[in-house]
C-alpha cells in the first residue's frame, strides 16, 4: 500500500516536502537545506553528496547560474514505520539561466527519519525521467 502509518506522521512528511519545494522555488538556500539530516546522502545521475555541508556546497554550485526556478513535487507514496519512513515523489523542475532553461523531471526514492521530533531526509536518490538541457528544444 502506498500510504501507511499514522496520519499525523504522513502529514508532517508531506509538509516537509512542501517546505522543501517552497525553499527551492524561492531559491532560499537555508529553507532548501532545512529538511535534510546532518548526515544525509543526496544521490543523482551526476553526483553523490554525503553530509549537509557537501549537499549545501553542491546546491551553491548548481544554483550559481540560475536566475529563476520553479519546482513542483507530487508525492506518490509514504510508508511510516515508527521513527523511519520511505517515500517516493515525482519532481518537475525548470531552471532559467543565461543560455536557456534546464527542464528536468524525475523520481525521488527517499528515506526519512524522525530526528529530535522532526522528520528529515536521510537519503534521497534521484532517477531521471526527462531531461532537457538549456537551449535544446526552446
Amino acid at each position: 500500500m502506498p500510504f501507511t502509518g499514522p496520519l499525523e506522521d504522513r502529514i508532517a512528511i508531506r509538509e516537509l516536502y512542501d517546505s522543501y519545494a517552497d525553499g527551492a522555488n524561492r531559491m532560499d538556500r537555508a529553507a532548501w537545506l532545512a529538511p535534510w539530516a546532518a548526515d544525509a546522502v543526496w544521490k543523482t545521475h551526476y553526483f553523490e553528496q554525503k553530509g549537509l555541508t557537501a549537499i549545501g556546497e553542491k546546491y551553491d554550485e548548481l544554483m550559481a547560474p540560475v536566475t529563476t526556478t520553479s519546482f513542483f513535487t507530487q508525492i506518490c507514496s509514504i510508508e511510516v514505520d515508527g521513527d523511519v519512513a520511505k517515500a517516493r515523489a515525482i519532481a518537475q523542475e525548470r531552471l532559467k539561466m543565461e543560455g536557456g532553461t534546464y527542464r528536468l523531471t524525475g523520481r525521488y526514492e527517499d528515506s526519512l527519519a524522525r530526528i529530535d521530533g522532526a522528520w528529515r531526509f536521510t537519503f534521497r536518490e534521484y532517477h531521471v525521467m526527462y531531461e532537457e538541457l538549456p537551449g535544446v528544444g526552446e
